[in-house]
């Protein structure tokens, strides 16, 4: 009998955020994270292995697209034996392999859960076993579910308890004008931590004052747009300049200005933004909106970070 081990170290450039859209905001969800290049797999075997992580995560009820995402869940996959049984045509190839996922909190380095498990494959060759290994990977196996059962909860632990750091750092960070950073912060805390209210309301506070900073910027573009007859992405740009702002009051003046002159459509979709400015709940659910997707431009444009995960 011999003996092969093949170990995935995880080493991976990668995005920290995945795209992801205003619903999953305020979710959890978990990055999973995979290697590039590995020699003994091909690209289709990691790319299936990753498509069984992330069908183990959303059977449980989490999302993979990540938001911001300081949450990972990644692999480890050995083979520990690698048998030839001869017979009829040709050989086939069994191997015994060992299956392993890790969730982690990046930035402290701090394991959540984890969990292994045995895999066995056949095929004409190590490279189809192994295939036949990772498509045998039970995506509803119980145990699998409470290992990421385990690391939500643990993950709602963490934010119980950072809580009052997050709302402590956000302010520090709107001292130094990053009101980006701010809302992203803010907008990391998931829907089932019991400040997420009350971070809300803070993340609508660090808005107002975002928007003071921007609304100068969104005048200049919006007299640029108007001075080049361009009524239409005018109209767009206004809308991006909250009612609480300093600018407000300058901003329905260009409104009065270009009224006359814009088409039965822009008059009509002119209407109805007026129609949320007067609406108290329509005018907040836009703004937690707009907040959502300043946080999610936020962790779209952060730089790449190279991890290195040694599974031990």
């Amino acid at each position: 009998m011999k003996k092969i081990f093949l170990v995935i170290t995880i080493c991976v450039v990668c995005q920290f955020v995945k795209a992801q859209s205003i619903s999953e905001i305020g979710k959890i969800s978990l990055s999973v994270i995979m290697p590039e290049n590995v020699d003994g797999l091909e690209a289709s075997q990691l790319s299936k292995l990753e498509t069984k992580i992330m069908q183990i995560v959303t059977n449980s009820g989490i999302g993979v697209s990540g938001n911001n995402n300081s949450f990972v869940i990644y692999p480890q996959f050995a083979i520990y034996e690698n048998n030839v049984v001869e017979g009829g045509m040709q050989n086939i190839i069994v191997i015994k392999s060992e299956l392993s996922l890790f969730i982690k909190q990046v930035e402290n380095n701090v394991l959540f859960s984890s969990i292994s498990k045995t895999i066995s494959g056949s095929g004409s060759s190590k490279l189809t076993a192994i295939t036949n290994a990772i498509s045998k990977i039970d995506i509803n196996d119980n145990d699998f579910k409470t290992f990421v059962e385990t690391g939500k909860s643990k993950i709602i632990k963490y934010y119980e308890s950072k809580c009052s750091d997050i709302i402590a750092k956000s302010e520090s960070l709107v001292k130094k004008q990053d009101f980006e950073q701010a809302l992203g912060l803010l907008m990391s805390v998931p829907e089932e931590v019991s400040c997420y209210t009350k971070v809300q309301d803070k993340s609508v506070e660090v808005y107002k004052s975002y928007q003071n900073q921007k609304c100068k910027a969104l005048l200049h573009d919006v007299n640029i747009s108007v001075t080049n007859n361009d009524y239409s992405q005018a109209l767009e740009t206004l809308k991006l300049i909250d009612p609480s702002s300093t600018c407000f009051k300058d901003a329905q003046a260009i409104i009065k200005k270009i009224e006359s002159k814009i088409d039965a459509e822009q008059k009509r979709q002119l209407a109805l933004q007026m129609k949320i400015y007067n609406d108290q709940v329509a005018l907040e659910k836009m703004r937690i909106n707009a907040i959502k997707d300043v946080a999610i431009t936020y962790y779209k444009n952060r730089p790449k970070v190279v991890y290195n995960y040694i599974i031990r």
